[in-house]
């Protein structure tokens, strides 16, 4: 029995887990992409910022969710116009988008870029044709024993397994730089957390690139479905050991002139 006010190892470890009880797989992606910036984001609780390329992207996925709630032969680009009117005037866009601390253009541009990317669906899918179970799916599971949470943008019950999918408003990765593991992965997390909550097996994941129409998919195997747990697993050590330690260290690279906690000096690889 331990002396009064001596902390029992155990009771140190669940409360470095109440500080991150749960991980989700965009979460995982930032520890892996930096643990420093996990840190900030995650555990700090130091907001970044939105910006024009989150609220297109957030925008894009509010419409195109309202779309798919229509009756399917109503699903035309007339509709579109419609349903993006309604949604922008009930979310206040445009007051969010003049209130961002940066603009690379004025509003007819933001309606421009975004409307571009909803159009192009038409270009991967007919929306007439594509019926979707689920959409916006919250999903709360445990994988090889770590918690996970997350949402689903879409998700289609076949009687071959689910098919889950993904709007990307962003760039295309180029295949000589992005593992085609790590661009799935944040898929095939979300296939390791169905067949855990639901016992549904995933039979394929699809990345729907709406900015230059562009469909990548992948088939769920044994083998990329253990990658994917394994990453889990790893990051929930990597995190635990970290908090332990007390070091998340800085990962230092070309793509800390795009992280916000550079310009704030809150990272402390880039204080003065």
């Amino acid at each position: 029995m331990g002396e009064p006010g001596c902390e029992h190892p155990c009771d140190r470890l669940r409360g470095m887990l109440a500080v991150v009880p749960h991980l989700s797989p965009s979460s995982i992606g930032t520890y892996r992409e930096c643990p420093q910036k996990f840190k900030l984001s995650r555990i700090d609780k130091i907001p970044q910022p939105p910006t024009w390329a989150m609220y297109v992207g957030s925008f894009v996925h509010e419409v195109l969710e309202h779309l798919y709630q229509v009756d399917a032969l109503e699903r035309s680009q007339e509709k579109l116009k419609l349903v993006a009117a309604d949604r922008w005037a009930k979310g206040a866009w445009e007051a969010r988008v003049n209130a961002l601390a940066e603009r690379p253009g004025e509003i007819r541009d933001f309606k421009s870029q975004a409307f571009t990317c909803m159009t192009n669906l038409w270009q991967l899918e007919n929306p007439q044709e594509t019926e979707i179970d689920a959409m916006e799916h919250e999903v709360l599971a445990e994988v090889e024993g770590v918690l996970m949470k997350g949402y689903i943008d879409r998700m289609v019950f076949s009687d071959g397994g689910v098919v889950i999918s993904d709007y990307k408003t962003g760039k295309v990765p180029n295949p000589n730089f992005t593992p085609e593991s790590d661009k799935f992965f944040q898929l095939l997390a979300y296939a390791a957390m169905i067949e855990s909550a639901d016992q549904e097996p995933t039979s394929k994941v699809q990345l729907l690139y709406l900015g230059v129409p562009t469909l990548h998919e992948l088939a769920v195997t044994p083998v990329n479905l253990a990658v994917a747990k394994g990453t889990i697993v790893e990051t929930r050590e990597g995190i635990d050991s970290a908090l332990q330690k007390g070091d998340f260290p800085c990962n230092v690279t070309k793509l800390c002139d795009w992280c916000h906690y550079k310009s704030t000096g809150d990272c402390p690889a880039f204080r003065g």
